[in-house]
């Protein structure tokens, strides 16, 4: 079994804290981390999907779930987020000392009180678990044998079935997508518009690292541009995907109000537009790589807890850098590229513009100076 890194978190969470919310995309490995963690104190857990109808009409009122959790002191919610009555829930496992702790585990953001979220996010007990990450299938493998998984991971991803059944990886990632994709999301909360849900998502993987205009894209599949906004927000919450902003400081030529989107794994974008050729076969390596590279980068931040604003910059003289992190350290900026024969160049007018950040270049040689960068 591949250890996940976030397990001595999770552990920690849980002896200190009473509820501690685990979110990731589904098929993420959210389950078997949670077995793992609480296999030893499995007689005192209680694990109810509610992602099944049945199960989840047994706690549809608070004296239910009292009468179902009760002689158990470790309660586990399987996709929490269809629960209605979700926080009247939480309302009384935190006046139930009997109760150790409440997992709620989701694929989706569920709808708590944006109090209770401001205090659960502040003590950091909302985890993500996200697929794989490069570090964690070092630690499982080797340096050398993950160096040589590399291209594959840029076109398959790092889904644990994946991973797992490498020689199904086509049909199990389409199979994923859908999943993730046509479900109900939350309690209330679902895309119905599918086909032009797909069209959207096509264009987004076409468009990775691209400034994008919600009114070009909903012009193109057929949406206003409030719904793109919307079903974007939508699928951020499911970690399918997530969004930078612009970085700007009303410089001459900057974009001020845009937006670049990356997806949270590699295969799931490839299995959007049906591509899983090798890398001499394809014409899109540079965008694979960016996508990869800054998804791990993201991961690896989610992990260490580090609070980080993250952004893109581009002119409208198409002069570019892929991702800028500011954080209490200071703020960097990075260009990215595959090849490494080939020297990586800082747009001129970005160092005329900030001479104060440090601009780096990241290419298949120095990429984990990024991805471990603390």
């Amino acid at each position: 079994m591949i250890k996940r890194a976030l397990q001595p978190v999770l552990q920690q969470k849980l002896a200190e804290s009473k509820i501690v919310v685990l979110r990731g995309p589904r098929k993420s490995g959210r389950k078997t981390l949670l077995a793992e963690v609480l296999g030893p104190k499995s007689q005192q857990t209680i694990t109810i999907d509610c992602a099944d109808k049945k199960q989840r009409k047994t706690i549809d009122e608070v004296s239910d779930f009292q009468t179902v959790t009760s002689g158990f002191s470790i309660i586990v919610l399987e996709e929490a987020q269809y629960l209605g009555r979700l926080q009247a829930i939480i309302d009384e496992v935190l006046g139930n000392d009997a109760v150790e702790n409440l997992v709620l585990c989701c694929s989706f953001e569920p709808a708590l009180q944006e109090e209770l979220w401001e205090a659960l996010r502040y003590q950091g007990l909302e985890l993500v678990l996200f697929p794989y990450s490069y570090p964690e299938m070092v630690q499982a493998t080797g340096m050398g044998e993950e160096e040589k998984e590399v291209e594959r991971r840029l076109v398959f991803g790092y889904y644990p079935e994946i991973v797992a059944n490498p020689e199904n990886a086509e049909t199990l990632l389409i199979q994923l997508l859908e999943e993730s994709v046509f479900t109900q999301l939350g309690a209330a909360d679902r895309i119905n518009k599918s086909e032009q849900l797909i069209q959207l998502l096509r264009l987004l993987a076409f468009n990775i690292g691209q400034a994008i205009s919600y009114n070009e894209l909903g012009r193109k599949c057929g949406l206003d541009n409030e719904t793109v906004e919307r079903y974007i927000q939508l699928l951020e919450k499911t970690q399918l995907l997530f969004v930078l902003p612009s970085y700007f400081n009303n410089h001459r030529y900057e974009l001020k109000k845009s937006h670049t989107i990356y997806f949270v794994d590699n295969g799931l974008r490839n299995a959007l537009i049906r591509q899983f050729q090798p890398l001499e076969f394809r014409n899109d390596l540079d965008i694979l790589w960016k996508n990869w590279v800054i998804s791990e980068r993201r991961k690896a931040n989610a992990l260490a807890g580090r609070n980080v604003a993250s952004y893109f910059w581009k002119t409208h003289t198409k002069q570019e850098m892929d991702y800028i992190e500011v954080s209490e350290t200071g703020i960097n900026a990075y260009r990215m590229q595959w090849d490494k024969r080939k020297k990586i160049k800082v747009p001129v007018s970005f160092t005329d513009y900030y001479p104060e950040i440090k601009t780096t270049g990241i290419n298949r040689s120095t990429f984990l100076s990024l991805i471990t960068r603390k």
